[in-house]
């Protein structure tokens, strides 16, 4: 028995006219679902060493202020201790001091934290903003963004001091975990300079802070500002040698000359 060729190309139509349209709907959003779902970028694997930084949390970093920054280092020296204790503080900084750019510096700063927290050799974590203690960053002659690395000792020991320029762009958890683990850093000289925090000429006087205040002034106060002083000190200069010295009244006029000894008659 021959089929014939219209009932064939009829088949399609049948089928899809059974389709109810709620059905037909169905496919279509399904459909364009897929469709949109394909072009959604899918989220990208955690790396291992983010996953750990998760997982162990964040650990306490201690923030330094002009009153306090001696007694937080300080503190982590017991009369039990035996090696000095060492510290990674964190020169950083906003908008003014980093112009914005210490974000990322800060967030490996704090992922590596939260690692070095289950580690007994790693040393104590310290922030410096100098947005926010500039008297103090300018104490230490300190700028964004560094790491100042410190082995802490006893009241009166030296106090060595290593400081590692940071890139903005480069620096992650991994640039603080490598320096934990090779050292490198120990490598270079440390600083020795008058604005050595413990043992700079400054310090030993007591002449740090008050230092710090006069760059801070002098940072803060306009150059506007400065123009106008120095022209009026120089206006009063001029004054005073245009007027030249004042001498004291002139005398009353000169008397006549005394007539000679006798009646003045020549005999």
């Amino acid at each position: 028995m021959r089929i014939p060729t219209v009932s064939v190309l009829a088949l399609p139509l049948l089928v899809v006219a059974q389709e109810s349209p709620l059905d037909q709907a169905k496919a279509q959003a399904q459909y364009w679902f897929g469709k949109l779902q394909s072009y959604i970028p899918s989220p990208a694997s955690e790396s291992p060493l983010e996953a750990a930084t998760a997982k162990v949390g964040e650990a306490k970093i201690h923030h330094l202020t002009l009153d306090t920054w001696q007694e937080t280092i300080r503190g982590s020296v017991t009369p039990e201790s035996s090696l000095p204790q060492e510290w990674w503080v964190l020169a950083t900084g906003g908008n003014k001091t980093c112009f914005g750019l210490c974000g990322k510096i800060e967030k490996g700063f704090n992922e590596s934290a939260a690692l070095f927290a289950v580690d007994p050799t790693a040393p104590h974590m310290a922030m410096l903003n100098c947005d926010e203690q500039p008297v103090l960053c300018n104490s230490w002659g300190a700028g964004p963004p560094h790491l100042w690395t410190m082995e802490v000792g006893a009241p009166g020991s030296p106090v060595p001091i290593i400081t590692v320029p940071l890139n903005t762009t480069s620096t992650t958890v991994t640039t603080f975990t490598d320096l934990h683990s090779s050292k490198s850093y120990k490598k270079k000289a440390p600083y020795e300079g008058w604005f050595h925090p413990f043992d700079g000429e400054l310090a030993q006087y007591r002449a740090a802070v008050p230092v710090g205040y006069v760059i801070w002034f002098f940072g803060v106060v306009p150059s506007w500002m400065f123009m106008i002083g120095i022209s009026f000190f120089s206006r009063t200069i001029m004054s005073k040698r245009t007027l030249g010295p004042q001498g004291p009244a002139a005398a009353a006029g000169a008397r006549p000359r005394a007539a000679p000894a006798g009646d003045g008659v020549t005999y």
